[in-house]
């Protein structure tokens, strides 16, 4: 019985059935006795002071209950990170972008509400703009927050070994710069919530959100009240990727709308809004400058980064920090410098978004790394494999790597991808033809389980079992499709020994569920996960002492699996149900059993952040990607034939899932690589739809070929995370493909049809 039943085994969804009947209720479909609906009055300038609101005409309305701007409210300003707090919940002396909230509104209905925005009447006194990050930084630039002295929000500079000795050492020194552009997370739901005021100044969101616990601190902070007084009930999420980990402005705006007509507010985005406000990505603009011998070892790697903040603060800084960790730790280089900046500037503000900023990164360098290799007759794989992170201390930030699978999830994807074949089938295409074939490959390292940023690193969870033997595990887990709760329900029931199907799951209430940060950083099957087999052995233990009682044997004798307790030496004897033992604790001994569960990173710092590169990550996951297309060189069109993807999982807990994780991340990094154009045009978003912004549809996907690498590492059962890992090295795998196929190596993302053909025409190729 040694063999596990649950953990590894291809289980769909536990929430698959609810979905797919339509019980599962969306926020969208919720309605509550005597709600309003809320509408926000935006702005239409990219920067001007205000210098008259008038709302006095849609006051006047029938079915309006309420209008507020920002004198309506306490003065205050508010951030997700305390180092720059920038924003106000309603503009009241000036606009930063196009979208910027001035007004708000609560109707009967939501044409009623969309009537009274009409009404509103706003003057404004325009201010010149700022809209580059280069251009930002100077000193002459028109300043976003006149308060802040400058349009640099943050700076970061590590340098680990000696970088100047580095490159004096190396037989050739390469320098490139790359973009990544913003990318709109574009989840099938739009951001919206539900707020209720209650008598004695508590208020209760429901909403879909990445945290819980970290939205109801947020909403408390930009308030200004005490968290005791908040409530947070996460809702069933259409998606999120990053985009629900940050509070949404409408929340406190939907909140302040309850207060005022003590009735409860429901505030949605448009699918427009959402485009034009509900934040994207960030944009990178990465200088790279790298030594190495002529064999190809790197010496040296330096980047300098500047992030596009946008107007206000989210988690910009965090991924300058998060960038540089990946940068620095990804290939075994004896002397690394990483600095990077984050610039406001009169563009829609931007957030996390799923890869943190690794995607980014990792582009550039990836596609700079093949251009090396090209440069110096090595093989893009060989390269690659010659400066592998190995298990240990990397040289330059002795970072410690638990675990690490590099060189096999190069060479499983070399394999399953046909990569020494198609190489050299074609390098030897004849160049003159019109359709050019190519193979390219990334690498990338993650984390396996989130980072120690905040000082924390650390999960609970409580286990109570019914008379009927029905287990509810209590968690924090987040539930957005991504299978956190099944993983959860999976990890209880091996760890318990009882069935799947007699595990429920209760999460979602910050009036229950234990403090969590959330669903990001790749870490909830990890650490929740983690606490949740902590609390299955611990009632594991009680279960197996009453059964003892039962089966009149010792404790120890005993083990449980598939619902089932037995005598290990001796299966053929008695045994009795894990139900059964349920009934018994409850009629004959008058008691009940229990788990709890606790799981602490005991090397976390205490006190706040760490700045310290070695101890930020607690484990990293490895991942690699091969990419095969077909270029036509008269039109630029790249044609995606096959994408072959490796992943380091620790131990896949779940393989459906785990797939299902890895196709959705694929589809999200080609948009970004290919098909995905956020266009802002001084400050003005124009892909505010579907029409303009290409997502990749099903019939788009091309053939993925999927593995994983089951390294074991310190996860529960040797699980690492890998909700992010999957997008990590697409884009550059893409441009690294093209790049073989034409000898044109976009650096700017994405990659499109017309980039390519303006580089092929410069070259006289077409």
């Amino acid at each position: 019985m040694s063999e596990m039943t649950v953990v590894g085994k291809y289980i769909p969804s536990i929430n698959a059935l609810s979905k797919v009947t339509g019980q599962n209720k969306m926020l969208q479909d919720m309605k509550m006795q005597g709600m309003l609906y809320g509408k926000v009055f935006r702005s239409t300038q990219v920067h001007a002071r205000i210098s008259k609101i008038d709302v006095s005409k849609a006051r006047k309305l029938p079915g309006v209950r309420a209008v507020i701007t920002a004198a309506d409210l306490p003065p205050r300003v508010y951030c997700y990170s305390p180092d720059s707090v920038d924003e106000e919940i309603l503009c009241s002396k000036k606009v930063r972008y196009i979208g910027d909230e001035i007004a708000a509104v609560a109707a009967d209905s939501v044409e009623i509400a969309q009537e009274a925005l009409s009404l509103i009447e706003v003057e404004y006194e325009p201010l010149p703009g700022t809209f580059d990050t280069v251009k930002a930084m100077e000193s002459n630039a028109p300043l976003v927050h006149e308060d802040k002295g400058s349009n640099i929000v943050g700076e970061l500079d590590k340098e680990f070994g000696d970088i100047e000795k580095g490159f004096a050492e190396s037989d050739h020194i390469f320098e490139d710069y790359f973009v990544s552009s913003r990318q709109a997370h574009c989840c099938m739901e739009t951001r919206g919530c539900i707020a209720q005021y209650a008598a004695g100044g508590s208020y209760t969101v429901w909403a879909p959100t990445q945290g819980p616990h970290f939205t109801r601190t947020q909403l408390a902070e930009a308030l200004g009240v005490d968290k005791a007084k908040v409530r947070v009930i996460d809702t069933a999420a259409g998606g999120a990727f990053g985009q629900k980990v940050m509070m949404d402005t409408n929340v406190p705006i939907a909140a302040y709308l309850s207060k005022f007509t003590g009735r409860p507010v429901k505030l949605v985005n448009t699918r427009e809004e959402e485009f034009f406000n509900s934040r994207t990505s960030y944009e990178f603009k990465v200088h790279l400058k790298t030594g190495v011998t002529k064999e190809g070892k790197i010496l040296a790697k330096q980047a300098r980064v500047i992030l596009d903040n946008g107007a206000y603060s989210d988690q910009g800084f965090n991924m300058v920090r998060f960038a540089g960790v990946v940068y620095s730790v990804l290939y075994d280089a004896p002397n690394v410098k990483y600095q990077g900046c984050l610039v406001y500037t009169n563009n829609q503000p931007s957030t996390a978004y799923r890869g943190f900023g690794n995607q980014q990164i990792g582009f550039a360098f990836e596609a700079h790394l093949d251009q090396i290799a090209a440069k110096l007759g090595l093989d893009p794989m060989e390269i690659r494999l010659l400066n592998a992170n190995k298990t240990g201390y990397t040289k330059a930030t002795k970072a410690f790597i638990n675990t690490c699978p590099f060189k096999e999830c190069i060479e499983e994807t070399a394999r399953l991808s046909g990569w020494a074949e198609k190489r050299k089938l074609y390098d030897k295409q004849d160049k003159n033809k019109r359709f050019q074939r190519g193979i390219g490959m990334a690498m990338m390292t993650h984390t396996g389980c989130s980072t120690r940023n905040g000082g924390f690193l650390a999960g609970e969870a409580y286990i109570k079992i019914s008379e009927d033997g029905i287990v509810s595990l209590i968690t924090p887990i987040v539930e957005l499709g991504q299978g956190g709760t099944t993983a959860m329900a999976q990890i209880v029931a091996e760890g318990m020994g009882v069935k799947m199907e007699d595990v429920r799951i209760i999460n979602a209430d910050t009036e229950i569920i234990p403090f969590d940060p959330g669903a990001f950083g790749s870490r909830q099957t990890f650490i929740d996960g983690h606490a949740a087999l902590a609390a299955a052995r611990d009632a594991k233990k009680e279960m197996l002492s009453v059964a003892a009682t039962m089966l009149d044997c010792k404790e120890e004798e005993l083990d449980a699996a598939d619902g089932m307790v037995f005598m290990k030496n001796k299966p053929d004897d008695p045994k009795v149900s894990t139900r059964d033992v349920a009934k018994y604790v409850v009629t004959q001994k008058g008691t009940l059993i229990s788990g709890y569960g606790l799981y602490a990173d005991e090397t976390a710092p205490e006190g706040g952040r760490t700045k310290a590169f070695a101890t930020y990550i607690p484990t990293y996951a490895f991942g690699c990607q091969a990419i095969e297309v077909e270029v036509d060189q008269k039109t630029g069109k790249v044609e995606i034939l096959k994408i072959t993807a490796v992943t380091d999982s620790g131990r896949t807990i779940n393989p459906l899932l785990a797939e299902g994780q890895i196709h959705g991340a694929l589809a999200q990094g080609l948009g970004y690589a290919y098909t995905e154009e956020y266009v802002i045009d001084e400050g003005k978003v124009l892909t505010d739809s579907f029409v303009d912004y290409k997502v990749p549809r099903a019939e788009d996907m091309p053939e993925m070929v999927l593995d994983f690498i089951e390294s074991n590492d310190l996860g529960p059962y040797g699980v690492k995370g890998i909700g992010e890992s999957g997008l990590v090295p697409t884009q550059a795998a893409l441009a690294n493909a093209v790049y073989q196929a034409t000898g044109v190596l976009i650096k700017e993302l994405p990659v499109k049809p017309e980039k390519i053909l303006k580089e092929l025409k410069r070259r006289g190729t077409c």
